[in-house]
């Protein structure tokens, strides 16, 4: 059986004590640290959040957005990247936890989305570059003693949106330390989500848990979109998977303690075969 787990935000709005404990309450037992690069918390003071509600971090959200590329087909820049997930890497041992989400590819400016033609066209110079950095990283991870996560994408950078083929490349590295988040919300924006998650199956260790229209990534707790989760429910049951579901929703904490209330518990353990 999978653990549920939950977004840890800090630096944001949030009442990070008020979150997790909403969480704990319909069944979260870990989370996984998220903070604001401008606004970062105290490491004491992540754990303690985490520790007030009987939770503990498995893993972190690495950093990601513009200004990060692992992609990229400038050298320099790949290094830079492997010597910011190898921090990333270390912070995430410090808060405990031994998983670290990264992203194939930076955002494009002005978080455009392209078309699938204009991805494959954009990503063919990419996959050399990334292979070469997820090998490298795998390196970093098997010597600190982390796993790191690469994250399949939604249409607004230029590799990453073929989830499918994302969790082939995974593999071909050939290191434990490499392995795939997958993230429902995107995978459904993408193409078919079932069919996504059957494929990618062997390289996925961890799951980022969203709904949403199949439009627009905002990140809405399951059933308040239209990702079919009857379905996705009864392939994590008969595929035996044990990945982490991780709920990737940053609905207010009374939102979510009032969703507790009405039966949220129930509807997350059928959502995520639990």
């Amino acid at each position: 059986m999978a653990t549920l787990a939950c977004i840890a935000p800090f630096g944001f709005s949030f009442d990070p004590e008020r979150f997790l404990a909403a969480y704990r309450a319909v069944g979260c037992t870990v989370c996984q640290f998220y903070r604001n690069e401008q606004k970062p918390p105290r490491v004491a003071d992540a754990l303690k959040a985490a520790h007030a509600a009987g939770m503990s971090f498995d893993s972190i959200h690495g950093v990601f957005g513009f200004h990060i590329d692992p992609s990229s087909p400038d050298v320099k820049h790949r290094q830079r990247c492997l010597e910011i997930y190898e921090n990333e890497g270390k912070l995430c041992r410090e808060l405990g936890g031994k998983m670290i989400v990264v992203h194939p590819a930076a955002w494009n400016p002005g978080m455009r989305s392209m078309t699938a033609e204009e991805i494959d066209r954009a990503s063919v110079p990419r996959w050399p570059s990334l292979n070469e950095f997820m090998h490298r990283l795998g390196e970093i991870g098997e010597r600190i003693g982390v796993t790191y996560l690469i994250e399949n994408q939604p249409m607004n950078c230029p590799l990453g949106h073929d989830t499918v083929r994302l969790s082939k490349a995974v593999l071909a590295v050939g290191s434990p330390a490499i392995r795939m988040c997958l993230d429902t919300g995107h995978a459904h924006m993408t193409g078919d989500l079932v069919a996504a998650v059957k494929g990618a199956l062997p390289a996925i260790a961890y799951f980022h848990i969203h709904d949403n229209d199949a439009k627009v990534d905002d990140h809405r707790m399951p059933g308040d979109g239209t990702v079919n989760w009857t379905a996705f429910g009864e392939l994590l049951r008969t595929s035996g998977s044990t990945a982490t579901c991780m709920l990737e929703v940053f609905y207010e904490e009374a939102r979510v303690e009032e969703l507790g209330r009405n039966g949220l518990a129930d509807r997350l353990a059928r959502a995520c075969a639990m």
